[in-house]
């Protein structure tokens, strides 16, 4: 973020999150080295509200985690708290367990279908180092990872065989084959505000990550200050606000304002930017194959700053960048207006599908509907990206199935093109949407093109006469000017008149060959030359006038392909500090230099081309 939003941000943090500050400090603990089978102990957590429970712990065994690790304990969980939610849950993740008083780790995975009481816990040795990770959040790019690749967990096949084995540790091909069958207590993903619509595509844009998210409301409890201590339930959270969604899982440790957590990742992405929230826990649930804890994220109390294998980090009082987004949506037919405030954690990876999803829903959420319907969207994207300061954009959209869907389109690519910038991070200050969704359909067709004169001269301005035809409404008339191209050829022109929405007759039939002769993306253009081919791009419901491409025949086709790769190879030979005259580089594929396309805004999208001549005679006749 900017300097000065940085400052701000850092202001606000002291008045609002006093009241969060603990200077809690880590107990003493215990390594691995130190523990036995046998050995028993009891672990802290949240199973309903903001109370925290405590369950018996038995050591059952240690087992080798690979390099610089101190490996993973094997314990089995008891007491009235773990017969009550039927087994380790998932939400369990990061509650502390304590051997004499001595803080040994987290609960973090477990074999919910060999036996649901058996875990693993992560030594609380190889969380602390997350403390020590470098924070370099807002100063450079975030590190990318392959998120698609689970962590790695290394564990014991059975209760059986550990207790079984003649060593305190089990070897490192024994846990090998172990780790096939444990998994880690996936953290939930507790969604609110959601519709199941908007469930449904976030549960798309998430799988990715290998998060499930699960509907939930929110709790009253919001604005009661909870202090965050080891085995309180503690929430991740990437979206804030009128819509939520947000990891729940339990507080480890805590030391001066630090805090670990979970003790297994949650996307492991390293330096992180996401809310840090305490959370009320609502209710368990459990069957034969999974359970977890039903929670929502309650009060802002800091930032996680670190996502790595051990665990989750974060600190008390300290606030995440931010991008906040406003949703203006109208339904013309409820004549019913809605508005949506939510906070994305800014994330480069996540924010355009978070940002896509949470419009979709705010749409599906006014309209409560699905089926067919138009809709007219236009947003702004407050950047330092380009010199203005603000990316604009409108269109419109119809679709007979989900015009939702359709709707999130371009706000997703303009947050893409931003996200993935090669060139260095940029910041996204704010984002503003109104959409207006209609019923009907709000579609039509070009029936006629009739331009006013059949003569005109090169340069001129000729108003061509359209009927169009909208969708089950009487046919309208639209007067469109159009400027000849000062350099346009004497003689017989074909006038292409389409909808914005709609590819060239020229270039479909190319493609539909399998010939796309466009230039491939070119990865070192600026961004902000991006950004304006974005906000200039044609729109579905504007009327585009312009040449028709001639079509070729199979020897011309022939012959263009041919003068478009030498033309192409020449051009790749020119290095940047050459004084080349790039005029006598052209070939047979130039065309005349033309003014831009005549562009023209319409209520309707239009569907259709249809072409019409004109004769362009040279200025001396």
């Amino acid at each position: 973020m900017t300097k000065f939003i940085k400052i701000y941000m850092v202001s606000f943090c002291i008045i609002v999150f006093f009241p969060w500050s603990q200077a809690a400090a880590m107990p003493e603990i215990m390594g691995t080295d130190q523990i036995q089978a046998g050995m028993h102990g009891i672990a802290k957590t949240v199973i309903e509200g903001t109370t925290i429970d405590t369950f018996d712990i038995e050591i059952t065994g240690v087992i080798d985690a690979g390099k610089d690790s101190d490996g993973r304990i094997i314990a089995i969980a008891s007491g009235p708290v773990i017969d009550k939610t039927g087994g380790v849950l998932q939400g369990m993740s990061g509650s502390p367990v304590y051997i004499d008083d001595k803080l040994i780790g987290a609960v973090s995975g477990g074999w919910k279908e060999i036996n649901n009481r058996t875990c693993i816990i992560t030594p609380i040795h190889d969380m602390m180092k997350i403390w020590d990770m470098p924070d370099l959040k807002n100063k450079t790019m975030i590190q990318q990872v392959n998120l698609k690749q689970p962590p790695t967990v290394l564990s014991a096949d059975n209760k059986t065989d550990i207790k079984t084995a003649s060593k305190n540790t089990v070897t490192t091909t024994q846990a090998a084959v172990a780790a096939e069958k444990s998994k880690p207590l996936m953290t939930p993903l507790m969604v609110s505000g959601f519709t199941d619509a908007g469930l449904n595509l976030l549960k798309e844009k998430m799988a990715p990550y290998n998060l499930v998210p699960y509907a939930v409301g929110s709790y009253e409890g919001k604005g009661e200050t909870v202090t965050l201590e080891p085995g309180s339930s503690v929430g991740v959270e990437v979206v804030r606000g009128d819509l939520s969604v947000a990891a729940i899982g339990t507080v480890t440790a805590l030391d001066n304002g630090r805090v670990l957590a979970f003790g297994h990742p949650f996307l492991r992405k390293g330096n992180v930017n996401y809310f840090m929230t305490d959370a009320h826990i609502i209710t368990t649930a459990s069957g034969d194959n999974t359970g977890f804890k039903v929670g929502a994220p309650g009060n802002l109390v800091g930032r996680i700053n670190q996502d790595r294998s051990a665990g989750v980090a974060g600190i008390i009082g300290r606030y995440p960048s931010v991008i906040p987004i406003q949703i203006n949506v109208d339904d013309l037919q409820l004549n019913r207006h809605q508005t949506y405030a939510v906070q994305l954690a800014y994330d480069e990876e996540l924010a355009s599908s978070l940002a896509a999803s949470v419009v979709y829903n705010a749409i599906d959420q006014t309209i409560d509907r699905a089926g067919t319907g138009t809709a007219k969207i236009e947003f702004e994207i407050l950047t330092n990206a380009v010199d203005s300061g603000v990316i604009k954009r409108s269109n419109m959209y119809y679709s007979p199935q989900d015009v939702g869907q359709l709707s999130i389109t371009e706000i997703y690519q303009a947050l893409n093109l931003l996200c993935t910038n090669t060139m260095g991070e940029t910041d996204i200050v704010g984002i503003k949407v109104n959409i207006k969704v209609d019923a009907n359909r709000r579609t039509a067709s070009i029936i006629e093109a009739v331009p006013e004169k059949q003569k005109v001269k090169q340069g001129e301005t000729v108003n061509v006469k359209l009927q169009i035809k909208p969708y089950r409404k009487p046919a309208e008339t639209l007067i469109v000017p159009y400027k000849i191209a000062k350099n346009q050829p004497a003689g017989m022109t074909t006038l292409e008149i389409r909808g914005g929405g709609l590819v060239p007759v020229a270039q479909l039939l190319m493609q539909q060959q399998g010939l796309d002769l466009s230039p491939e993306e070119d990865k070192m253009q600026p961004l902000s030359e991006k950004l304006d081919a974005f906000m200039k791009a044609n729109k579905n419901n504007e009327i585009i006038i312009s040449p028709a491409a001639p079509m070729l025949n199979e020897v011309q086709q022939a012959a263009a392909i041919e003068a478009a790769i030498k033309q192409s190879a020449q051009l790749d030979q020119i290095k940047p500090n050459d004084q080349v005259n790039i005029e006598n580089k052209k070939t047979k594929l130039d065309k005349p230099e033309a003014d831009l396309p005549a562009k023209f805004d319409t209520n309707y999208i239009i569907d259709n081309i249809i072409k019409t001549s004109i004769q362009v005679i040279g200025k001396k006749n």
